[in-house]
């Protein structure tokens, strides 16, 4: 038997390598003493349970283009914080935002004549707090002029709470008294041990190097992608209060002790990071992006949406952050209002591709082209 399956798991790995396959996810999940986990340098795959696309994370650890660490004369760098939506991994990656944002900006010219660099430092799943430490931990030695917070008020606020989302492998700040301090407990926890164990070390280099072991991995997320996406049609055509993969009390004024400290926590998120970077000397944006119940391209569905919700409209989490950065004096610029006029009065979805469910999850092309030509606008007047 032991003889039977070791020809079969050796013909099966030498198929799946003749056929080119391998899956990104299967190499994604790395431990992190700052971050809790962050991507593998020179890990490759394709992924495709959302959009299709051939992922690559350079030996940083970024998906990005490898870029020098000394900054050379003449360029103006700009460090793109934020979670799936910035290291979209959905679509090739001359077709994320950030990538079309360094060419439109370059276009229009608009810090004197340098030349810009645009980096994007995003990790799938990041909270604020993970960004906030990515700048501190990775994004300073790269020099950047300016700091851009992709900020996905969908998951992001739940995400700062460990009452809401209680991640073991993530890294929370709380409040103590009035002051914001890092809770990185998350080192303690089984599932971190388990992952930072030799015997850990060892089931990730296994699967990095079999392709039947990825082949396995991606069936098991396929097979949790399928449900879900059957759960949650269920859950919109019988509740339209239920929007896949948000929580959909960040499209209200919060209701319990739970809602308000999550808020407070991310307002002080923010505000500590644009403290940090205003003392670096280094400018700082905040853009929220969009959900697709936001621009859902059909106004009636979203008037059903908002009714069932009790909401005039989508843009509470919106006109928050943009009144924190008048408060404390940041710019601010909020997506969804530009692009569900769009989506409006195109009729294209932002959200969702062919092999998931329209309007829901991550930005297609679409939404990517028009988000970087929306950023670019607001940092180029002239071009308005």
């Amino acid at each position: 038997m032991l003889i039977v399956l070791g020809l079969g798991f050796a013909l099966g790995e030498i198929a799946l390598r003749a056929a080119g396959f391998s899956y990104y996810w299967a190499l994604y999940r790395r431990p992190d003493p700052q971050r809790g986990w962050a991507p593998e340098p020179g890990a490759e795959g394709w992924q495709r349970l959302e959009g299709k696309a051939l992922v690559r994370i350079n030996q940083a650890g970024l998906r990005d283009r490898l870029r020098p660490l000394p900054k050379a004369p003449g360029i103006f760098r700009i460090a793109v914080l934020g979670d799936s939506f910035a290291e979209a991994v959905q679509v090739p990656i001359e077709q994320t935002f950030w990538f079309i944002l360094q060419d439109e900006l370059n276009a229009c010219n608009p810090f004197q004549g340098r030349k810009v660099e645009v980096l994007n430092f995003g990790v799938s799943g990041y909270s604020t707090a993970q960004q906030l430490l990515t700048l501190r931990h990775r994004a300073w030695s790269y020099q950047p002029d300016m700091v851009l917070l992709a900020f996905f008020h969908g998951n992001d606020l739940a995400e700062n709470s460990s009452a809401l989302d209680d991640d073991p492998l993530r890294p929370y700040f709380i409040y103590r008294g009035d002051e914001l301090v890092l809770d990185a407990s998350f080192r303690q926890s089984s599932s971190y041990q388990l992952r930072t164990a030799w015997y850990g070390r060892l089931g990730f280099a296994l699967v990095d190097h079999s392709r039947l072991l990825q082949a396995i991995d991606r069936a098991t997320d396929l097979l949790g992608l399928w449900y879900g996406q059957w759960r949650s049609s269920r859950e919109v055509n019988e509740n339209l209060a239920k929007e896949p993969g948000v929580d959909t009390r960040v499209y209200q004024v919060p209701q319990d002790s739970q809602w308000r400290s999550a808020w407070r926590v991310t307002e002080g998120l923010i505000q500590k990071m644009y403290e940090e970077v205003r003392a670096r000397g280094a400018k700082f944006l905040v853009v929220t992006l969009t959900t697709g119940a936001q621009v859902h391209p059909n106004p009636l569905f979203r008037e059903q949406f908002q009714r069932s919700l009790g909401v005039a409209d989508l843009f509470y989490p919106d006109r928050r952050i943009h009144e924190l950065g008048e408060r404390a004096g940041f710019a601010v610029v909020n997506l969804a209002p530009a692009m569900q006029l769009f989506a409006t009065f195109s009729g294209l979805w932002l959200h969702g591709f062919e092999n998931s469910q329209p309007g829901i999850g991550h930005w297609n092309p679409a939404g990517h082209r028009l988000a970087a030509t929306t950023i670019g606008e607001a940092l180029c007047p002239q071009r308005q």
